[in-house]
């Protein structure tokens, strides 16, 4: 069955293949002013579609609602509605679940990390074995953002979450563009253990360019 085996390098891929596609228009993000994260959960469904032959509500869906672990603390509500799941290319049986949120560097950024901060936190406590959750992630797409400013914030949302250092993965990337500030961006990954047996290592991203 086709799916995905690391959700930071399939969005790596994601990424460059939307510079090749969109170069000339990408640097037009940085002229807005508010988060909007519907855009590119489209983007990226139909690129899976597309580039890994997913199938739609078989392989890869939108807007799924997750179950919650009521055995951790602090858990105040029984589901989470997630933007994106996909079937995991090497535990077939098994999904990783996603967030998306698309920040901007401006009077509402506070706003938009403490909520990306929670949904790292919910992704990091589903009832894994009850929906066959091999990762949950929060993926971000930054615009207007200084390098270690975002680095800061993301690395605080990766503390606030809780987990144990060894089920985290991580990966933080630059996408350069030509006429406009670069984008930053960052993937954090709960690995559950139904995935310990194919996981792969975290990795730090090589800036994006475009040519």
């Amino acid at each position: 069955m086709p799916g995905i085996s690391h959700v930071a390098r399939t969005f790596q891929m994601f990424l460059a293949d939307l510079q090749t596609r969109r170069a000339q228009v990408l640097p037009e993000l940085s002229q807005l002013r508010n988060g909007f994260e519907g855009w590119l959960k489209i983007e990226l469904y139909l690129w899976l579609i597309e580039r890994h032959g997913l199938r739609a509500g078989v392989d890869v869906g939108v807007e799924y609602k997750v179950w919650l672990d009521q055995r951790r603390g602090q858990m105040d509500r029984e589901t989470k509605q997630c933007d994106l799941w996909a079937r995991d290319a090497d535990a077939h049986d098994y999904y990783h679940y996603i967030e998306l949120k698309v920040p901007f560097a401006n009077y509402n950024q506070g706003k938009l990390f403490l909520s990306a901060s929670d949904d790292f936190w919910y992704m990091s406590r589903l009832l894994a074995g009850d929906q066959s959750a091999s990762t949950g992630s929060a993926i971000l797409l930054g615009a207007g953002f200084d390098e270690q400013p975002w680095r800061q914030a993301i690395n605080e949302a990766v503390e606030y979450a809780g987990n144990d250092p060894d089920q985290v993965q991580l990966a933080i990337g630059t996408l350069m563009l030509d006429t406009a500030p670069p984008l930053q961006w960052a993937v954090m990954t709960r690995v559950y253990p139904t995935r310990s047996a194919v996981i792969v290592p975290t990795f730090e991203a090589a800036p994006l360019s475009v040519d």
